[in-house]
């Protein structure tokens, strides 16, 4: 059979990094992202979508969205959709009629099972219910494919260990756990990691980045389990989009228009419908123009949104300004009667340089 592993599509997120009118799109986009999820499990021959947690985003969610959502999943039918609650969506409201294939779990506040087949059996817990207790309580058959899903931050240290959000991954190890699929961390783990001698996890990642924290490739991952083996892992993606950074070195720069050519080129291998981030880096000669909103504007044209970041600094040669009888020179020559990191040294000729030539200061 076919599962697809997916989590934390946050639905209903607010979208503060991007201007408001495409916040709005991207918010859309997200719920588009997961109709096509939807889609593909329907036209691949998946028969069970596990959701690990935050598919929607705590209350922020409308009731047309979650109407919305609900009927994709309906449509989506006969393929089956199991969900875990995250740590954003632990409150929300599902007394809503659900859709016949969609499956909720910890009914009685604990763990709870469901037969995907005659051999393949899941085991979720919502994340709230998540304690110290429950560890002891998960109880698996030996002779069955086990794919348990949970939402959390999983710690390696100590059994005992717990975090915010935490789990216990050493109280997991030896119930007869195949998959572990968990939900919370946006980056998938693209290589699996080992749980103990008969399982592993993988964190799902998001669906479609939605910030700069959640940069890269995102995705879900289709598996394959025949005869209560798992034949085939594969990481696959629906997103309308890709969040990048990228880092410009300005050293070598001498204009405005030397600092733009490096910008893009940095940036080749981003797409057109991508968000980036571009940091200007490095260390160049005083008075360089680097008009930082007409670049962002140059970049915003190219692609669909771009914010540019300023950590590059003034590099002065001392000896230039030996004799020079300005106000420039005389600073210069003061920052350097002090002994200091140059490090430091270049961050207060940056700073001064640019107060005493006119330039916008970013502290």
């Amino acid at each position: 059979m076919k599962i697809i592993h997916t989590g934390d599509i946050h639905l209903g997120a607010a979208m503060k990094n991007l201007p408001p009118d495409k916040g709005e799109l991207r918010k859309a986009e997200l719920l588009d992202a997961f109709r096509r999820l939807a889609t593909f499990a329907k036209n691949n021959g998946v028969e069970a979508v596990l959701i690990a947690g935050d598919l929607f985003d705590e209350n922020r969610v409308l009731r047309r969205i979650k109407r919305e959502v609900f009927a994709v999943i309906a449509a989506a039918a006969p393929v089956r959709f199991f969900y875990v609650s995250g740590n954003h969506d632990d409150e929300f409201d599902f007394d809503d009629e659900l859709p016949n294939n969609l499956y909720l779990f910890s009914k009685n506040h604990g763990w709870q099972s469901y037969e995907l087949s005659d051999n393949v059996l899941l085991t979720g817990l919502d994340s709230k219910y998540v304690e110290d207790a429950r560890y002891k309580e998960l109880s698996l058959r030996r002779d069955s494919y086990n794919i348990v899903m949970l939402h959390g931050d999983v710690t390696k240290g100590d059994s005992r260990e717990k975090t915010a959000d935490g789990l216990a991954l050493a109280r997991l190890q030896n119930k007869h756990i195949d998959y572990l699929a968990l939900g919370h961390i946006h980056k998938p783990t693209l290589t699996a990691e080992k749980l103990d001698s008969r399982g592993h996890y993988r964190y799902c990642g998001c669906l479609e980045g939605r910030g700069f924290d959640e940069c890269g490739q995102k995705g879900f991952f289709l598996l394959e389990v025949v005869d209560g083996r798992l034949i085939k892992e594969e990481f696959l993606s629906v997103a309308k989009r890709t969040v990048r950074e990228a880092r410009a070195d300005v050293s070598a720069c001498g204009s405005y228009f030397d600092v733009e050519r490096t910008a893009f080129e940095a940036l080749s291998g981003a797409n057109p419908v991508d968000i980036v981030r571009l940091t200007l880096c490095g260390r160049h000669k005083a008075g360089l123009r680097k008009d930082l909103p007409l670049l962002s504007a140059r970049l915003c044209e190219t692609f669909f949104f771009a914010r540019v970041e300023d950590e590059s600094t003034t590099y002065v040669d001392p000896a230039v300004y030996q004799n020079d009888l300005s106000e420039l020179g005389e600073f210069v020559r003061e920052v350097g009667r002090y002994e200091m990191n140059e490090d430091l040294r270049g961050e207060i000729l940056d700073v001064g340089i640019k107060a005493l030539i006119g330039e916008d200061i970013d502290l």
